[in-house]
């Protein structure tokens, strides 16, 4: 039998593509665990959990943002960002793109056997609000009762809930969300603009992200990033009519290989009405 022929220098080699968030499967528990977790071999805590819970807690602290409503635009099945956002909007939606997403969510809201722990960001929600331990007693169970549904949703679709129908809300929060979903910067604004449009005039925006990546991995799986700039975001913002009220940057500490970010940033903004000028 002939030995097999050995590959030409020249010869092309098919490299594995990236996966697509929002096309591909993904484990959302391996998600959680590889960048949420409070397990002392997760490196990234201290960047996707404490800096981001901080920001949107010194942001929202002095009460200048109150509403009722919130939509929840983001990654995975994330909560820790909302522990803050619930005493200023205590009817919150949750809004996902596939069904795992889902499901993990309900395990942690049904407190079934099996759900991941977010004991780290009850932990550190209680020190940032620097009470008692009796009074922040029932935080995690406060922001329980104030998650009222949990929605799936398709940006490509007319009604992106179908059949469900969004009304206006007085803030929307997205975290890394456009950031997995975008292919360019024209689809980055078009996402942005089908997300925002659910926002009232007044209402509070906040988004989390990354600058400067093109990937992050879970398990032997390597998903694709949009990558931009605090120059694009910036003017996305305002071209949007959304004012900036606070823009937190951290950059990168730590060495990794499960994602090539430079930075981390949360931004709040204010969508502001367009006013037309009078000739």
């Amino acid at each position: 039998m002939d030995a097999p022929k050995p590959k030409l220098c020249h010869e092309k080699i098919d490299m594995p593509k990236l996966k697509v968030y929002h096309k591909h499967e993904i484990n959302t528990r391996s998600f959680l665990q590889t960048y949420f977790s409070c397990d002392r071999e997760t490196i990234f805590g201290e960047e996707t959990l404490n800096f981001i819970m901080k920001k949107i807690h010194d942001a929202l602290a002095a009460g200048n943002f109150k509403g009722k409503t919130a939509y929840d635009f983001c990654i995975g099945s994330i909560i820790h960002q909302l522990y803050k956002v619930c005493e200023c909007y205590p009817d919150i939606t949750i809004l996902k793109l596939n069904d795992t997403c889902i499901m993990e969510l309900n395990k942690w809201l049904a407190m079934r056997t099996g759900a991941f722990d977010w004991s780290h960001a009850h932990d550190y929600a209680k020190e940032l609000h620097c009470s008692s331990d009796q009074e922040d007693l029932n935080k995690e169970e406060h922001l329980k009762t104030c998650i009222k549904r949990i929605l799936k949703f398709d940006l490509q679709k007319a009604n992106i809930t179908d059949p469900e129908v969004l009304e206006q809300a007085d803030c929307i929060i997205t975290a890394w969300l456009l950031d997995v979903v975008s292919q360019d910067q024209n689809d980055y604004i078009k996402c942005f603009q089908r997300i925002t449009t659910f926002c009232n005039y007044g209402g509070l925006l906040i988004m989390i992200g990354c600058f400067n990546t093109s990937y992050f991995k879970v398990g032997e799986d390597k998903y694709q990033v949009f990558t931009y700039d605090e120059s694009f975001l910036r003017q996305t913002l305002a071209n949007e009519r959304f004012k900036i009220n606070t823009l937190d940057i951290l950059d990168r500490k730590i060495q990794s290989d499960l994602s090539d970010y430079k930075q981390f940033f949360v931004v709040t903004a204010i969508k502001e009405r367009l006013v037309s000028k009078l000739p």
